[in-house]
């Protein structure tokens, strides 16, 4: 079968070494690999643009049909299976992961591995390298008697070494290869290490075992064992891809412009560190046994804050690095044709409240698994209890990031009373005299009154989307699970009974909200909302329809258990930029809260206890 224009979102599977990652498609297709790192330009870029963007397929010769595909059993490594009327491809898809830092002489590699399990097939291995986001011809050599292609542009060098001899058809490089039962084979694409165009003597299979090993003992420590197991191990193993191994930095996704809404313009590049992403995803991880990956962030943003000591950018470069213009590339059609396409994100310049409260929580927590440590950055957190204490009663652009001016967002009013309320537990620990403790409960009380006057609507009844306003906010949903009220709360019973009726689809999935954001067109259901919802009948002791809600949310993944940000209403479709963080956290927490709820216990703690 020929490869669609297009493939749906929910077609790709992801591999990755910790420093950046490749989409591949159900019929074998490299659509999507930044390289060295998540942020760099694309080198394959087909899921953008179908035409200009490249890609690197494996497929048999003469017509074929996707067959099934899985991840090997507790890992990151990619099985896809292709059939033909002479026999079954498999391909088996990894990159070697890299926990460490790069040595300068060490390559990265993404291995193909290929073999023919029923008889003996021939297979074509099509390679359209289309550098810097498709915008460049890269330069071409074929060395190492034929078997070693080289593509080089801008000091980026790309080596594909396989077993036949490399022959170019357009702007394409094609290798032939004949495999038997008896002879898989493999092609490895290798880059960052030293200049070396020669083939290099690596070995598949060891190449296989050494990342085997790797994932199956990082899931080994995974301490979860509560309902939908499988859901969580995926989604912990996804969280696990998008940290950027040398810095302990974060990315939100590894894709951008992958749209919210089929020719909208809601398409932005997540392929940086928001702070909020990142301290929802460390809770997540923590309440699976995964603490050095906090211990890594939190060094990661002292390390920043050292650098810039006097302010917090919302989101920065895997590196730290807090320039990320936005700009459009004109020359791209976009995922079916939804323009434009960014990179970088002018969201970096925004300001956002809740970011205070996200972050102290998320060191909270990392203290509360583990009080021998001593209070980590400790000038940071203070600087951001600060914060949130002298600007809460500003306007801010809020957790959506919207673009039509900053407003007053209960949201953001309530993750500054999480940074007050959490600095003041940790104040011996932060060494806190007592009057600027007592300034800090003085404030943290000033935020109650107002969100429980001024951001409640009894017109509504619910909580507000911005203060004094009657406009409704999913945000509304994560009161309870920061603790600020108690789940059956009548407030918050009224919130969840409102929120439902008023802000889901015919599915019961939940829309960020429903008014005018600047940018005016259409999004699908928002899928970290919709299990914010789960959370909350969980909490309310409404298990059968928590447990309901969850199951139907959960199976508009794909087959592999990968979800992106939203979904479509009418077509269940997956929307936006994939795999996502948000959900993968969201699903971990809402499976924990359904245990929590089954042995009727309350919130997933937050306290020290």
């Amino acid at each position: 079968m020929a490869s669609p224009r297009y493939s749906p979102i929910r077609d790709y599977g992801i591999i990755g070494d910790l420093h950046s990652a490749a989409l591949i498609d159900r019929l074998g297709s490299i659509d999507w690999f930044c390289a060295p790192r998540f942020d760099s330009p694309a080198v394959f870029g087909r899921l953008l643009d179908a035409a200009e963007g490249g890609s690197m397929s494996v497929v048999p010769e003469g017509p074929y049909i996707a067959d099934c595909r899985r991840y090997l059993p507790g890992t990151n490594i990619l099985e896809t299976g292709l059939s033909s009327p002479q026999g079954r491809l498999l391909i088996t898809d990894f990159m070697v992961a890299k926990e460490k830092i790069q040595k300068p002489d060490d390559d990265h590699i993404l291995v193909r591995q290929l073999a023919a399990p029923d008889a003996a097939l021939a297979v074509q291995v099509r390679v359209d390298a289309r550098f810097d986001y498709g915008r460049q011809a890269p330069e071409v050599r074929v060395s190492g008697a034929g078997h070693c292609l080289t593509l080089k542009h801008q000091g980026l060098d790309l080596h594909l070494d396989g077993p036949a001899v490399w022959e170019r058809e357009g702007r394409a490089m094609v290798q032939r290869i004949e495999l038997t039962p008896d002879h898989p084979s493999a092609v490895l694409l290798r880059y960052g290490g030293i200049e070396e165009s020669q083939h290099r003597d690596y070995d598949p299979q060891k190449l296989l075992s050494v990342t085997q090993r790797f994932w199956e003992s990082w899931i080994k420590h995974c301490s979860y064992d509560g309902p939908y197991l499988d859901l969580v191990f995926r989604s912990a193993l996804v969280l696990k891809l998008l940290i950027y191994a040398p810095e302990g930095s974060i990315v939100a996704a590894p894709t951008t412009s992958l749209p919210e809404w089929i020719g909208g313009q809601r398409n932005w590049d997540y392929r940086y560190s928001w702070l909020r992403d990142s301290a929802f995803l460390l809770y997540a991880l923590q309440l699976l046994g995964y603490h050095q990956e906090a211990a890594n962030f939190i060094s990661w943003l002292e390390r920043i804050h050292e650098g810039h000591p006097d302010y917090f950018q919302i989101m920065y470069r895997i590196d730290g690095g807090t320039d990320i213009p936005e700009s459009e590339l004109a020359g791209l059609e976009g995922y079916q044709g939804s323009r434009p396409v960014r990179i970088g994100n002018g969201a970096s310049d925004q300001k956002q409240l809740d970011i205070y409260g996200e972050v102290v929580d998320s060191a909270y927590l990392y203290l509360n698994f583990d009080k021998t440590k001593p209070a980590p950055m400790r000038s940071t957190l203070v600087a951001m209890v600060d914060h949130a204490m002298e600007e809460w009663d500003q306007p801010d652009n809020g957790i959506w990031e919207v673009r039509g001016g900053p407003q007053q967002f209960v949201y953001s009013k309530l993750q500054c009373w999480v940074a007050l309320d959490r600095g003041i537990s940790l104040s011996r620990e932060l060494q806190i005299d007592q009057a600027h403790r007592n300034r800090w409960i003085w404030t943290r009380e000033q935020i109650r009154h107002t969100i429980l006057t001024r951001g409640w609507s009894d017109k509504l009844g619910s909580f507000r989307q911005v203060l004094d306003e009657d406009h409704l906010d999913a945000t509304s949903l994560m009161i309870p699970l920061l603790r600020f009220l108690p789940p059956l709360d009548p407030r918050m019973r009224q919130t969840v009974q409102t929120i439902q009726r008023e802000l889901t689809d015919k599915n019961g999935f939940v829309y960020r909200y429903r008014r005018d954001d600047g940018l005016g067109d259409s999004e699908g259901t928002f899928l970290l909302c919709s299990f914010w919802l789960v959370d909350n009948l969980a909490l309310q002791g409404q298990l059968a329809p928590a447990r309901e809600l969850f199951e139907r949310l959960t199976a508009h993944g794909n087959d592999l258990g990968l979800f992106s940000e939203e979904l479509d209403p009418d077509s269940g479709e997956l929307l936006g930029n994939f795999p996502q963080a948000f959900t993968h956290l969201a699903i971990v927490n809402a499976a924990a809260h359904l245990e929590r709820a089954e042995q009727n216990q309350g919130p997933l703690a937050r306290g020290l206890t």
